[in-house]
């Protein structure tokens, strides 16, 4: 099976989220709480076709590594922000240094899933 590395896929968080309920997707207001001060992070694991991890600063930078199942290494570095109810990153050398806001969904006490939700469009009649 081929795995796309997009960070996308399952974040493995370390600490807790004792007010959250399983499946509920993050505020900012949690995001802020959980990141905002740095924290080290583990990304993907066991099924998700990468691994890694990656510390994310407080003063909104972060850098870390992943490798994938097929061996391929992945530098990461760049910056972050809350907007909103996302986490936005913008990773050189990963999706092209663009800006990716991702939604995080807590599955577990110390682990989200990541998701990228866009705007697909308007419908009107």
């Amino acid at each position: 099976m081929v795995h796309k590395f997009t960070l996308a896929g399952f974040l493995i968080v370390t600490g807790s989220f004792n007010v959250l309920a399983a499946d509920e997707l993050m505020t900012g207001a949690e995001l802020t709480a959980l990141i905002g001060q740095g924290k080290t992070i583990n990304l993907g694991g066991e099924g998700e076709g990468y691994s890694g991890t990656l510390e994310i600063k407080a003063d909104g930078t972060a850098s870390g590594s992943a490798k994938t199942d097929a061996g391929k290494k992945i530098v990461i570095k760049g910056t972050w922000a809350i907007e909103e109810n996302q986490f936005c990153r913008k990773w050189k050398g990963l999706d092209g240094g663009k800006k990716v806001c991702e939604t995080w969904k807590r599955v577990g006490n110390n682990k989200v899933e990541v998701l990228e939700i866009k705007r697909l469009g308007v419908n009107w009649w």
